[in-house]
């Protein structure tokens, strides 16, 4: 049956292969399928779930990386609203999933993903349990199965930064499809998305090591070269804008004083930042529930706006400037006018 999950745990679309010994990471020795010995094929419990395993087990890396990778494309088939097949379909009909390589570092290609380990205070943290960084590769995915593979690219195409970007924006946006995840971080920023908090943290490595923050205040003509500088900007343009979203639905609702839309939050002062703060729990302490439907609601505004972009770019001559005004005209009226007002502050793209 097409959605009928197999040992593995494995389905028509991707599959896990645990080896047995260590391996190289794909890229240094080769592409898949892997061939060499591999562990046994980790079984569904008497009613065909997995939910039963140790979660200290060998074994739960693979049924969790597999799980979070079926979470991530559940939420971005909705957003990208047409078919995603695997840009890799025509030689593999399959992802490949490795679920743990003794190498710091995970990545995601022609035809698999494959998650490392980070280690920190002596003690190995597997990406595999690591939903940020496998929902960052797969965004690496997800972003070339609409825009196709580019051809021979220099080191400094735009294509690499504007990569980085989408696929740390889907892990931020997969990452707010969690109720949990979301009732979390409301409580605890007590509804100021503003706050350093998780939200904020994307660990494609270690978090103790790099993290980069989405709420970064940098401009084109302040980041270097570098794909995951170059990324920043229309990172924090695309953060800018949930929460900027958010803050009007806020206000709309009647939990936020109407001046909020007024104030340039990047200006404000401590004194006046710390009024913003203690204005905001109170009301999220009153009507808790607004707050939730208010980020929902900017979460799943960019999100659209950012899945019916994607196929309407050209991987080998688009510019960072392009890819601004592919999401901005793919949005809704309220998002597209902030969307592209954070676009001309990051100077993505110049006033109109």
């Amino acid at each position: 049956m097409p959605d009928e999950i197999g040992d593995g745990p494995s389905d028509i679309s991707m599959y896990v292969a645990d080896p047995l010994f260590d391996k190289e990471p794909y890229g240094f020795s080769g592409l898949p399928p892997y061939r060499g010995p591999q562990r046994r094929s980790v079984p569904s419990g008497p009613d065909r779930h997995f939910d039963s395993m140790d979660p200290r087990s060998r074994d739960y890396l693979g049924v969790h990386a597999y799980a979070c990778i079926h979470f991530v494309l559940d939420v971005w088939r909705n957003y990208l609203g047409r078919p995603m097949h695997w840009f890799f379909s025509d030689f593999y009909p399959r992802l490949e999933i490795v679920p743990f390589v003794r190498w710091n570092n995970a990545h995601a290609g022609f035809g698999f993903i494959e998650l490392g380990c980070s280690e920190a205070a002596g003690e190995q943290s597997p990406y595999a349990l690591n939903f940020d960084t496998i929902a960052h590769e797969i965004g690496h995915l997800v972003t070339l199965s609409q825009t196709g593979l580019p051809g021979n690219l220099s080191r400094d195409a735009d294509f690499f930064p504007f990569s980085e970007a989408i696929s740390d924006s889907i892990s931020l946006i997969s990452f707010l499809h969690f109720d949990s995840a979301i009732d979390r971080l409301l409580r605890r920023t007590k509804g100021n998305l503003l706050l350093y908090n998780e939200l904020n943290r994307f660990a494609e490595t270690s978090p103790e090591t790099q993290i980069r923050l989405a709420t970064n205040f940098r401009r084109m003509s302040e980041v270097t070269s570098e794909a995951h500088d170059r990324s920043l900007p229309l990172l924090g343009a695309i953060f800018d804008t949930i929460v900027e979203l958010y803050h009007r639905e806020l206000v709309a609702s009647g939990c936020a004083d109407h001046r909020l839309l007024s104030v340039n939050l990047r200006d404000l002062t401590q004194d006046e930042f710390d009024r913003f703060r203690q204005t905001t729990a109170e009301a999220f302490r009153d009507r808790p529930l607004f707050f939730k439907l208010a980020l929902i609601k900017a979460r799943d505004s960019v999100g659209a706006a950012i899945g019916a972009a994607l196929h309407r770019l050209d991987p080998d001559t688009m510019h960072l400037g392009d890819a601004a005004l592919a999401i901005a005209s793919a949005a809704d009226l309220q998002a597209a006018a902030q969307l592209e007002e954070n676009f001309v502050w990051r100077e993505i793209i110049g006033s109109r």
